[in-house]
């Protein structure tokens, strides 16, 4: 008696194939995710860094007797702020000037900031 074996998949195999589709695409959805959060952090630092670039050049060139520790937001850039501050360094007349930029993020503070040295003899510490 030669039995022809039916053709077809069992149940047991199908299952285990949605299976299979089921966590691969979960997968694959998390890892969109969290390429989609990378690029908004990106797009975020890039941002805050020509921001803070404007408000760095600012300083030097349209405010550069300016010696105070001030802080402000940037019109037309809701979400960000920025924050200057002078510290004295061991150099007479050698001022060290931070700049921050500041935005949430994935519901925190995250931050980019900018240190340069500015020669004001004048400034008394």
């Amino acid at each position: 008696m030669n039995r022809q074996r039916e053709s077809g998949y069992i149940l047991l195999e199908v299952i285990l194939a949605v299976v299979l589709v089921g966590l691969s695409l979960g997968v694959l959805m998390d890892c969109l995710g969290r390429c989609l959060a990378a690029a908004r952090s990106i797009q975020h630092y890039s941002h805050a860094e020509i921001l803070m670039a404007g408000i760095a050049c600012e300083f030097r060139l349209d405010r550069a007797k300016d010696m105070l520790d001030q802080e402000g937001d940037f019109p037309g850039h809701p979400g960000y702020r920025w924050q200057r501050v002078f510290a004295p360094t061991a150099t007479k007349g050698l001022w060290e000037q931070t700049i921050t930029v500041t935005w949430q993020e994935h519901g925190r503070e995250a931050s980019d900031s900018i240190v340069e040295y500015r020669y004001l003899p004048e400034k008394q510490r």
